[in-house]
């Protein structure tokens, strides 16, 4: 009897592990359409890696796509689907599954599709690709905004000898996504610590144009040098249809130089592919996340309604709303005091009311503590903002979130950048205009800052609305210390109506493009008396055809010569053209990639 007991319990038991077990998965990887090392070193090593994704790692499941998966896990209770395509076309079908179709049941369902592949473009749009299927086509153009351009060539071929050449893939500013960042291709990296290779060499791959950038945003672009911003060479793009979330890239990962750029790569495309999946327990937005009521009159008081929205798939439990820092006893919670526990549904909404008395004429600030159930955060501090003011008549009034008017961009590694967001906000009541806002070219290291987007003046900002300015600090340059620079800005408001916006950013370290070494430990240099730098290659066979790049400190190449078959175990390089610096001189052949640093010195 006992033992039938202990029986019935460990079936019980693991039925109910099987079950769990079955409804645990929220995402799934297809690895049969490309190549094992490509799924297993660009792609799976990541997914299943708590440092890159914690929230992924133990959901996420491999499988082959044919009928059998599709038959064993029902496709749209993923909350995302990884089409890993390899070389394949996008109506590629195992048995009668269809890659297409699967997609399509997972836009109708309101889940998400990442889409990777090298030939999906070329089979659908290139006529050397031989299939230009309608079906396809109207889905790449329609649904994912694609305007095909053509197949780009990072080679060039001679017989049966091939020679490739390194170029960068940039994100796109301001993209969630991409982010601006630069990743490193058909090249090593080097960190300062560590040279990064990419796992693949490209000879050539598609690019293609968005048909309308603001439904079908840019994601990665190819660039040929480092402030490149063209718009008609993406290869990678994203877009929305109702709650369904689509990435897909022409170019895969593999291509990136190094895990950090891969690893994080996928990371940000999975975060933002589930940021329409309401999170497994409690959860909440909050609006606004900062209360600012601007300058008000002492004695004069105003109010702001906050409103908390349930977003997660359990109900949210606001146990708490309270002051926790208040100075001087200025704000206070006139409605939607907590008195006991408030439950609240997923899209149910809960508003309190914060007023704000200023008492002087200073700056105010404090913030409310709001504990809940939610997921870890059992504790947000929202902060509240508030002037003391004694302006009568307010007009248009500019404030900035850097209200000593000073951005400070910090330590920066050469020769990356890095870009502040400043935020102009209208606290007044009439229309602000801002006439002039530009760098300073008159002052100081004005070289090094630029508006990292397309600005036109005037500006106009209404009462209570804001506009965004994306401000970049370029590391680009060899002396390594704080440069300093400042933005004009000519306003009609009361409050400041012409003044400068301080920049400020330390140039650090040296990250530069480096693949496998000379054997000579030296560093050339080159100097006007000498009027040119001699370069041995005999580590190369000097039977083969190659190319020498020198690359300035943005990777941009800056001189080019070719190597003939049976030419001189040596190569004399005229720099006199070239400024001072430090360069990177780069042979290219069929036996690999060398290079060496050079010092001008003028």
């Amino acid at each position: 009897m006992k033992k039938g007991l202990v029986l019935l319990l460990v079936s019980i038991l693991a039925i109910t592990f099987r079950n769990l077990s079955a409804e645990q998965p929220k995402y799934i990887l297809f690895d049969n359409l490309e190549q094992k090392n490509f799924v297993d070193s660009a792609y799976w090593i990541y997914l299943t890696d708590p440092t890159y994704m914690p929230d992924i790692a133990p959901y996420v499941v491999r499988e082959p796509f044919n009928d059998a998966t599709l038959q064993k896990y029902k496709l749209t209770d993923f909350d995302v689907a990884i089409f890993l395509l390899g070389d394949n076309k996008l109506n590629t079908k195992v048995g009668n599954a269809s890659v297409l179709n699967a997609i399509r049941q997972m836009i109708a369902a309101g889940k998400n599709c990442l889409i990777i592949g090298r030939n999906v473009l070329y089979y659908a749009f290139n006529p050397q690709g031989g299939d230009l299927n309608p079906e396809v086509q109207k889905f790449l153009s329609d649904t994912l905004g694609i305007e095909y351009l053509t197949r780009v060539f990072v080679s060039r071929q001679s017989g049966n000898e091939i020679q490739y050449w390194s170029f960068n893939v940039r994100g796109a500013f301001g993209d969630p996504v991409g982010q601006s960042i630069i990743k490193w291709c058909n090249m090593g990296f080097n960190t300062g610590q560590e040279v990064w290779w990419p796992l693949a060499i490209y000879l050539s791959f598609d690019v293609f144009k968005s048909k309308d950038p603001t439904k079908f945003p840019p994601v990665d672009h190819f660039i040929r040098k480092n402030n490149d911003y063209p718009n008609d060479t993406i290869v990678g793009i994203r877009t929305e249809w109702g709650t369904a979330r689509l990435c897909f890239w022409s170019i895969g990962f593999e291509a990136f130089a190094g895990d950090i750029p891969r690893g994080y790569q996928l990371a940000r495309a999975m975060t933002w592919l589930k940021g329409n999946i309401a999170p497994d327990g409690a959860a909440y937005d909050i609006d606004p996340n900062i209360v600012d009521f601007g300058e008000i009159q002492p004695g004069k008081s105003d109010t702001i309604p906050v409103t908390i929205t349930s977003t997660g798939k359990l109900n949210l439990v606001i146990e708490e709303i309270d002051f926790w820092e208040n100075p001087d006893d200025v704000f206070e919670i006139i409605s939607g005091k907590i008195t006991k526990p408030v439950t609240l549904k997923r899209g149910e909404k809960y508003t309190f009311t914060v007023k704000f008395t200023p008492k002087e004429k200073i700056a105010y600030k404090g913030s409310i503590s709001i504990k809940t159930n939610a997921l870890n955060n059992e504790y947000y501090y929202l902060e509240v903002w508030g002037y003391g003011g004694g302006i009568e008549a307010k007009g248009p009034i500019l404030e900035t979130n850097f209200p000593e008017n000073k951005i400070d961009f910090g330590k920066v590694k050469k020769p990356t950048n890095k870009i502040i967001e400043l935020v102009l906000k209208n606290v007044g009541d009439k229309t602000l205009e801002i006439s002039e806002f530009e760098i300073d070219t008159t002052y100081q290291d004005h070289q090094r800052f630029d508006i990292a987007q397309v600005l036109q003046t005037p500006i106009y900002i209404e009462p209570n609305d804001s506009f965004k300015v994306k401000v970049r600090f370029s590391a680009a340059t060899q002396e390594e210390r704080v440069y300093y620079g400042r933005i004009k800005v000519s306003t009609n408001a009361k409050n400041n109506s012409s003044f400068y916006i301080e920049l400020q950013g330390e140039v650090e370290g040296f990250v530069s493009v480096e693949e496998k070494q000379f054997s000579s430990n030296n560093l050339p240099f080159y100097n006007e008396i000498e009027q040119a730098i001699e370069i041995k290659i005999s580590q190369i066979s000097n039977s083969l055809p190659g190319v020498i790049n020198i690359y300035n400190g943005l990777g941009e190449i800056v001189k080019r010569i070719s190597i003939e078959p049976y030419s001189a175990e040596t190569v004399k390089i005229n720099c006199k053209e070239l400024p001072s610096g430090v360069y990177h001189l780069v042979i290219e052949s069929l036996q690999g990639l060398n290079s060496q640093s050079i010092l001008i010195i003028k």
